[in-house]
Parts: C-alpha cells; structure tokens; sequence
C-alpha cells in the first residue's frame, strides 16, 4: 500500500492570462525560495549551533582535566565528534543551496558532478540514470530540471533520514520525467495514520517551478516499514515551450 499524492493546475488558455500567471509564478517562487532559506538558517543555529556549543563545552572540561590524561583524550574526542558534525551540516547544507560553477558544461554531466558532491558530504549512496537528450533542452528548462534535483536532493537530506537515493531522467516521446526516489521515513503523518504530512517549502518550490513548465509534480510514499521511502516524480512536456509574450511554440525534434 502506497499513499500517492499529486499536484498539478489547470493552465489559463489565454495569451493574457499566461502572462499573468508567469508572473505570479515568479513571484511565489521568490516568496518560497525567502521562506527556505530562513528555516535552513534556523537549522543551522539550532543544530550547527548546538555542535559547537558541546565543543565548546569539551574545552572547558578539557581544561579542568589536563592532570588526568585519560579525561582529557576523552574530552578531546567529544570535541572532535561534536566540531566533525558541524563541518558536515555547514557543508552539506552550502553545497546543496549553492554549489560552485554548478552550470558549466552540459546538464547530464552537470547533474552527474553534482550528484558525486552531494554523495561525497552526506554519505548517503546515489544511482544515477539520466538521458542524454536532456543536453538538448532549451536553456532555460534546463536550469530549471537542474534546480528541480537540486531541491529534491535537498528535501531528501533535510527530512528522509534516508541511506540511499536514486536519480532517473527519462525522455518520452511527449514528455520528460524525473524520478527521485529515496529509501527513507516516508511522508506518513506521525500519527501512522495513511496522510501526508503537510507540504514543506522544498516541495512547493519544486511545485511552482514545474507549473512555470507546464508539469506536474506527484509524491508518492510507502507508510509501511515492510517498503520504505517517497518517490518524487516531475513532469514536464517535451514538444513545446513558453515565449515570455505568453504563447506557445512548438520545439524541434532533437531540440
């Protein structure tokens, strides 16, 4: 049994009403991208911080014990612990928001590097499996897919509590799709009862980014300990591409 849940808005068919609703779409990416970053700044003082504040503790006690050897190696290894989960939150948590030259060379091998940054400084184990064709995307989808991993590889590293993750992009004959799927908690309410807990930010973000593509975003988590984990799946069309006066055109095969 698998709990399923599906987001996806009826388009405006007018060349006004598209208009229209790209800017309110920019506008509440803004909003959700502001909102992210202040709940990870929260988590980096209430968790970081507390790493530190313990290291900085063990000194304290590491200076009361320098008499007693073995105290003190104790203490020193309390401190290391406590400095070494730190460094790796700070790391993780800058790599995953703001990569360095995240957009050089061509997407696949971009979201190939990426991926290895991102299994390097948060141990968890990623498969990847992307199609070629994604290089031929127009540019602007492209940062956009990009984004897209990005967000769901942060929102497994944030909440999942998951060991491994797998990264496929498929190019259909009408449509791309990008499935992250992760072996982790799930998204059953903490009551066990078979709900989703409410949205976080990450997946609203994701949410509005496929809207501006014309895509749809679907969740779906296995409530049961016997099959574990959520899968983010992410749609788009293939054959068509939104000029900014709001029409639409059709993309060359191969394009």
């Amino acid at each position: 049994m698998s709990l399923q849940y599906s987001l996806v808005r009826r388009n405006p068919r007018t060349a006004s009403g598209e208009v229209r609703r790209t800017c309110k779409l920019d506008s509440e990416l803004t909003r959700l991208q502001e909102e992210l970053h202040q709940r990870i700044a929260s988590e980096l003082h209430d968790s970081t911080g507390q790493h530190l504040i313990a290291a900085s503790l063990g000194v304290m006690q590491l200076r009361n014990a320098l008499g007693d050897r073995l105290k003190a190696e104790q203490h020193c290894e309390q401190i290391d612990l406590s400095i070494n989960r730190a460094l790796k939150e700070l790391r993780s948590l800058t790599y995953l928001l703001h990569p360095q030259n995240l957009f050089e060379g061509r997407l696949k091998t971009t979201i190939e590097r990426y991926a290895d940054g991102f299994a390097a400084r948060t141990s968890l184990a990623v498969e990847l499996s992307i199609s070629p064709v994604v290089d031929s995307l127009p540019h602007a989808k492209q940062r956009s897919l990009m984004r897209i991993v990005q967000e769901g590889l942060t929102n497994v590293y944030r909440h999942a509590k998951a060991t491994k993750v797998d990264i496929t992009i498929e190019a259909r004959e009408r449509e791309f799709q990008i499935e992250i799927r992760d072996d982790g908690q799930g998204m059953m309410a903490g009551n066990r009862v078979c709900r989703f807990r409410p949205l976080g930010t990450g997946l609203r973000i994701m949410q509005a980014r496929l809207e501006e593509m014309h895509g749809r975003l679907e969740i779906l988590s296995a409530p049961t300990a016997v099959q574990r984990g959520t899968i983010l799946r992410a749609t788009f069309p293939r054959a068509f591409a939104v000029e900014r006066n709001g029409r639409r055109s059709a993309v060359k095969k191969g394009s």
